[in-house]
């Protein structure tokens, strides 16, 4: 029997994000049939968003397939940047009773990983900045474990699920690398050290970060996430892995030189979008407030959310 899906397809820096409606998924199939969608021969994404009406204005319940593994994921920075745009520029906002009308829309999703708060500032049916409220994903990094290790003779950075690698430190211990290229050697190595540090750390979602401190368009830090390089997975832009990489900073010590704002903040900015290389033409301003030496909440933005296409698939 052949099944229709409405989506929204779009993408943050190249991270692409598909959005589907739950009422249209089949009960107890949700996760195949995302990842079925996901697949290159129907949508193409790097993750589904599953949305459900909780049937109050503006409150939307979500459920966020991987199809890596796959499995369900508690956080996708992507997704809520795609959704948000979505929910003001196609039928979606309209399907979940958002107001798409005025200046700064408040949505509230509920997700595996908890309440994720979006603040949305419009113009002429547009969405012009979303930002992503990531406290509850904070909260999860510190209770899953923050802190170094040695993994193959290269010391990394704990940050929840995440796997935090900087560049610089790579090279030095393994100059034959290419983090441009990602040759056979360098995608080797560096599934060598993600599967002792997933196998010591027990975590099974596979979470990358490699950044430098080497702008090239006006940035602070060039990032890119190569979650999955063994099944050629990168994702050039990743919401709650830019919150990961900045309690890794903090955890560091490596944001000492910056000074926070006069709401206490400290904003960092990423560098990626477009390509597997360290870096890009887009950015994630990611705000941060720290106390005690922690990170206490996080917020990001990307420079450029675009929906890409609306329409239906078949199954």
């Amino acid at each position: 029997m052949t099944m229709n899906f409405n989506f929204v397809r779009g993408h943050m820096g190249g991270n692409l994000i598909v959005l589907l409606r739950g009422d249209q998924m089949p009960v107890g199939q949700e996760l195949e049939t995302a990842v079925q969608l996901l697949a290159p021969t129907h949508l193409h994404g790097h993750e589904a968003g599953i949305l459900y009406s909780t049937g109050e204005p503006g409150q939307i319940e979500a459920k966020i397939a991987e199809p890596s593994l796959p499995c369900f994921i508690s956080a996708c920075g992507g997704f809520t940047q795609v959704l948000g745009a979505a929910l003001i520029e196609t039928d979606f906002g309209a399907l979940f009773d958002v107001d798409q009308c005025s200046s700064n829309v408040e949505v509230m999703l509920y997700t595996d990983g908890g309440p994720t708060k979006l603040s949305i500032d419009t113009y002429a049916g547009k969405s012009l900045r979303i930002r992503t409220n990531m406290g509850s994903f904070v909260k999860e990094c510190y209770g899953r474990g923050i802190g170094t290790s040695v993994h193959k003779g290269l010391e990394v950075m704990q940050a929840g699920k995440f796997l935090v690698v900087n560049a610089d430190r790579f090279k030095t211990a393994y100059p034959q690398i290419d983090l441009d290229k990602w040759d056979n050697t360098t995608r080797k190595i560096l599934s060598d050290i993600q599967h002792e540090f997933q196998d010591k750390t027990g975590e099974i979602e596979p979470n990358v970060v490699v950044y430098d401190w080497r702008p090239e368009n006006g940035g602070h830090v060039r990032v890119v996430f190569p979650h999955y390089v063994e099944n050629d997975y990168f994702e050039p832009s990743c919401g709650t892995g830019s919150v990961a990489l900045g309690i890794a900073l903090q955890a560091w010590h490596e944001l000492e030189d910056f000074t926070p704002d006069r709401q206490g903040r400290i904003i960092l900015k990423l560098e990626s979008g477009g390509g597997r290389e360290l870096g890009g033409p887009e950015f994630t301003a990611l705000e941060m407030d720290i106390a005690d030496g922690l990170v206490k909440s996080a917020s990001f933005s990307h420079s450029r959310v675009e929906i890409t296409s609306v329409g239906e698939a078949r199954l």
